[in-house]
């Protein structure tokens, strides 16, 4: 639930007049052009940094916030605008849940680039959580306006990865959402910033540091209008780095640019990326799951199971709705995290278990035989 103060704040942000609205497209020939030259300056860039907004992910249908009315984008006009405007369009639009939202092909390039040792860091505006899913390391990106499926413990710092959007308070300034940390049992608190609250301290410090010493920034789907962020990209420019804008819209920054790309994300660095001969890879989805033996002292001594859904970078991940246990012929179920399952002794010689996810992707449940001899922990992909 958000106040009516945020509502107002958001729509204030949109674009005011027909001009600020327009949508404009560079021919195949200037496209071919400015393409050719931005892989030129990626290959050349000794510190390269990608700046992303809303933008990015609309060809993955989640609708960005300032295209006017009549965009030709299929997930229609923007979300400050309808606020703004009170209109909705006059047509179906495609659009999906952040959850279910597949990384786009852009998303997928900079993955590409980053293993290939050209993209050094990531700053993105968005709150849907695309780059850490398509696979950009943590340490290497930064979400300045948060992220819909991350929650920190308020304490500790601890932070947790949910499979599912973890912001459920009803004011605009409460951020607790009632669960607590596994390490410290602190409050958890989501992630995301809103309309007049400070930005992340690390997320900030980074992101002013990698464009600051940018010798290439290309900032795409954003309007550049929202700081202390859009002042990032600026400082690319401001510092003699060369600053490229790929957008449809005119940007406040569009003068500071060393040019500017009028054109969809994907079909902009599809060129660029076979320019640089490079394969995208698409979208492969990844789930890891921690899986280690722990001692347990209620309501006697013993061995018990540990099931863990994990990130990329060891952070917990809550991926599963339940998982099933089948020890010596016995099946257990447990629907609630921690997935903990005491062993008989002697501990026996394998376990099966039975993973079933969130399922925003329809993903069948997953089988594992789980050898216990020996066993300390072990991550299974």
């Amino acid at each position: 639930t958000q106040s009516t103060w945020e509502f107002n704040q958001m729509a204030s942000t949109a674009h005011k007049t027909e001009e600020e609205k327009k949508e404009y497209f560079d021919t195949k020939e200037e496209l071919e052009a400015k393409t050719t030259e931005l892989a030129k300056l990626i290959k050349e860039a000794k510190h390269f940094v990608v700046f992303t907004g809303a933008g990015i992910s609309t060809s993955a249908g989640i609708p960005d916030y300032r295209s006017g009315i009549n965009t030709v984008l299929p997930t229609g006009p923007g979300a400050w605008e309808k606020l703004a405007t009170g209109q909705k369009g006059k047509k179906q639009y495609a659009r999906k849940q952040m959850a279910s939202a597949i990384p786009t092909l852009t998303h997928m390039a900079f993955v590409r680039l980053f293993e290939e040792g050209y993209l050094k860091f990531l700053v993105s505006q968005n709150v849907d959580g695309m780059h850490r899913k398509s696979g950009i390391p943590p340490e290497n990106l930064a979400e300045v306006h948060g992220n819909t499926n991350l929650e920190k413990c308020m304490k500790c710092k601890k932070e947790f990865m949910r499979d599912f959007r973890v912001r459920n308070a009803a004011k605009v300034t409460d951020h607790k959402t009632g669960r607590k940390c596994t390490a410290c049992n602190g409050d958890l608190c989501d992630s995301i910033i809103n309309f007049g609250e400070n930005l992340p301290k690390k997320a900030l410090e980074d992101g002013f540091n990698n464009c600051g010493k940018a010798d290439l920034c290309i900032a795409l789907g954003s309007s550049l209008r929202v700081t202390p962020a859009a002042d990032m990209p600026a400082s690319t420019a401001s510092n003699g780095g060369k600053l490229v804008i790929v957008n449809l819209q005119k940007t406040s920054l569009d003068d500071a640019a060393a040019f500017v790309i009028h054109g969809m994300c994907d079909e902009v660095i599809k060129l660029v990326m076979q320019k640089l001969g490079i394969e995208v890879q698409p979208f492969k989805l990844k789930r890891r799951v921690k899986i280690s033996l722990g001692d347990v002292v209620k309501p006697k001594p013993g061995k018990a199971l540990h099931v863990e859904g994990i990130d990329i970078d060891g952070t917990p991940y809550s991926l599963f709705s339940k998982v099933v246990a089948v020890i010596n012929k016995v099946t257990t179920t447990s629907e609630k995290e921690p997935f903990i399952f005491k062993l008989p002794a002697p501990v026996p010689a394998e376990a099966a278990i039975t993973l079933y996810f969130q399922a925003h992707y329809s993903e069948p449940p997953a089988n594992i035989i789980i050898p216990l001899t020996g066993l300390q922990a072990k991550i299974f992909l």
